[in-house]
């Protein structure tokens, strides 16, 4: 039929990860309650049809926003675990790569610590978070056991992670520079006395 408009084709990935990303702003900017349907349209800059096109309500959103938060660290790390370097350089490549380093990452963090605020009193989201942890754990645990395989690798791994976790609300709540030149020092005074014992 000449002249007519063909369908105009929409990359539905690509808008959803558009709202899971304003969802990430709002979150920063507002907390989880200000994360409304309302609120992430006028960060995404669309309609309320939109969104719900994509998330049945407030509460899938909040954990696909979760999700993506995790996945998008667990992916820059497990391209780290796959590579072909060293043990050791991997452990502290994955270590700094969790850490809030760049304004990425602290966005990352600014969205877990609202996070982990809400999984205090909301079973769901503590699932997914404990989900999380249980990857992050699995990851590190592999890693230390490489380069320290004793029976204290277990403690190991829990210490660097409390160490990560300690470093990254440290630099997330006042992330100027030295604090995050302190946390690579710590790291780096880590990985020499844990694992050369």
């Amino acid at each position: 039929m000449i002249g007519a408009v063909m369908p105009k084709v929409v990359d539905h990935k690509q808008r959803r990860r558009e709202l899971v990303d304003a969802s990430w702003d709002v979150i920063v900017d507002s907390g989880i309650d200000g994360l409304t349907l309302r609120n992430v349209a006028r960060a995404a800059h669309c309609s309320t049809g939109r969104i719900s096109h994509y998330f049945a309500n407030r509460e899938a959103l909040l954990s696909a926003a979760l999700v993506a938060v995790h996945r998008s660290a667990a992916a820059r790390m497990n391209a780290i675990a796959n590579s072909e370097q060293p043990a050791r350089d991997q452990l502290r490549q994955i270590a700094l790569e969790a850490l809030p380093l760049d304004d990425h990452r602290l966005r990352e963090w600014k969205v877990w610590m609202v996070f982990w605020a809400a999984a205090a009193k909301d079973k769901d989201l503590a699932a997914l978070n404990r989900q999380r942890y249980a990857e992050w754990r699995g990851l590190i645990r592999r890693l230390t056991a490489e380069l320290s395989p004793t029976e204290a690798n277990d403690f190991k791994a829990e210490e660097l992670i409390s160490l990560i976790d300690g470093l990254g609300l440290r630099i997330t709540l006042n992330p100027d520079r030295a604090n995050r030149h302190m946390a690579v020092s710590m790291i780096d005074r880590w990985l020499e006395s844990a694992l050369h014992q």
